[in-house]
């Protein structure tokens, strides 16, 4: 996930340049999308289809060619999906909560969107999730 969520832009920066109180996510749910989300639109998939935020964790982030880059260290797996559709992108959230619920922190696109059928799941193995800074 490549990008930052217009929340999490906002906590960063007063995090960083002044004395604002930022409260740091004490849980962090992915969840994935119909449509390529971008900072202000997640294109959440709705939870009546089967599909849920998942908890995932991260690793300690690591710098290597001028970018700073942090990677799920657990599996995430979603489905089965009960409606067919195609799976473009995922967003990363400060909640578990159903969809529409807390700040999206992250998101992006897949590599290959993913038709799904009903029935279906889809997982990403440790360390096919990445959040980046540069």
């Amino acid at each position: 996930m490549a990008a930052i969520g217009s929340y999490y832009e906002v906590l960063a920066l007063n995090y960083l340049l002044n004395t604002t109180a930022v409260t740091r996510p004490t849980t962090w749910g992915m969840n994935l999308s119909l449509g390529a989300p971008n900072a202000t639109s997640a294109s959440e998939i709705a939870t009546g289809s089967g599909i849920t935020r998942q908890t995932v964790g991260f690793g300690t982030a690591i710098f290597g060619g001028g970018i700073g880059t942090a990677s799920n260290s657990s599996a995430v797996t979603f489905g089965p999906i009960n409606t067919a559709g195609t799976i473009s992108g995922a967003q990363l959230w400060d909640s578990t909560a159903s969809s529409g619920a807390g700040n999206m922190l992250f998101y992006g696109t897949l590599a290959s969107a993913r038709t799904m059928a009903s029935g279906d799941s889809i997982s990403f193995a440790i360390g096919a999730l990445s959040c980046t800074l540069q």
